[in-house]
């Protein structure tokens, strides 16, 4: 079994990794523990942070890997361009969240950053929705290594392709929609600031990770193979990395968290029957317990 049903592992040579890294890429703490091995031979661990509780591989893959594994990945037109059943029910769910929070409603021009956001599914879905409930246009700026882009009304609603974060502007954003992208990032620091940095004083910020390793531990204890999807994704990321993520970054005072509880379900029982029955159920003590409980499979964010 996979961690996600979108994406899998892929076996990296010695030369297609960087060196054993001492410190965690989140907070810079030396004091980390192995939890488990992701691949062997040449080895790369899952190590978990004690200060901030990521964990992350031991191992991080090099720029060129990265390419490789993804340009095959989009190269294939049949495959979905978003790790989602239904882009269309996790725009709902971050419009939804995001609308009590929007400084004005009726305002001319709402401005959205989506980072890793494939064709831009989810974020043009959240447009429409915006456009429906009172905005004129929206201006979408859409970063990632998937070109292509969904249909939309250029008249309304503009979507712009950024070479990198770079190129965005801090406090212009009035949403930033992280779904199911940090774990995937080699240097998560400075991407995770650059992009909470990018959001216009009431702003939102959206983002969802998955948080696998209580599953993957029940899996090897009885003996079920379980997929990271490494190098795919680098990182896991439960409740308690989350819960003291503005801590730990040390930008306190200038943002807060307005919900963090286990994350959206990313299948449909349409299409995923089994799968997504077996999340829902897993997920929902999640909600009561919170960080004392882990087998939620992932834990998202409004910031």
């Amino acid at each position: 079994m996979r961690s996600t049903v979108f994406h899998r592992s892929a076996h990296l040579e010695d030369h297609e990794m960087y060196g054993l890294s001492a410190e965690c890429p989140f907070c810079a703490s030396s004091d980390r523990v192995p939890i488990m091995i992701l691949q062997a031979s040449p080895e790369v661990l899952l190590l978990n942070c004690a200060s901030c509780h990521a964990s992350s591989a031991s191992r991080m893959p090099i720029p060129e890997a990265l390419d490789s594994y993804y340009g095959q990945y989009y190269d294939d037109s049949l495959k979905k361009k978003v790790t989602a059943d239904t882009p269309s029910r996790i725009a709902a769910h971050i419009f939804g969240h995001s609308k009590a929070h929007k400084v004005d409603p009726a305002s001319s021009e709402i401005a959205m950053l989506d980072y890793g956001g494939g064709d831009g599914s989810i974020s043009t879905e959240i447009a429409n929705m915006m456009l429906a409930d009172g905005v004129q246009k929206v201006s979408i700026s859409l970063l990632d290594y998937d070109q292509s882009l969904k249909e939309c009304d250029e008249g309304i609603m503009q979507i712009i392709r950024p070479a990198d974060l770079d190129e965005v502007q801090d406090g212009v954003m009035d949403i930033v929609v992280a779904s199911a992208v940090i774990e995937h990032i080699p240097d998560p620091k400075k991407v995770l600031i650059k992009l909470l940095s990018s959001l216009k004083v009431g702003g939102v910020f959206y983002a969802r990770t998955p948080y696998v390793y209580p599953l993957m531990k029940i899996a090897q204890a009885i003996n079920f193979q379980f997929d990271f999807t490494y190098p795919a994704h680098v990182h896991d990321l439960g409740a308690k990395f989350w819960n003291g993520m503005i801590e730990n970054l040390s930008i306190e005072g200038k943002f807060q968290m307005t919900r963090s509880a286990p994350s959206i379900v990313e299948t449909s029982f349409d299409q995923h029957l089994l799968r997504t029955l077996a999340a829902y159920t897993l997920k929902m003590p999640g909600y009561v317990f919170k960080e004392n409980y882990g087998l939620v499979g992932g834990w998202e964010v409004f910031i």
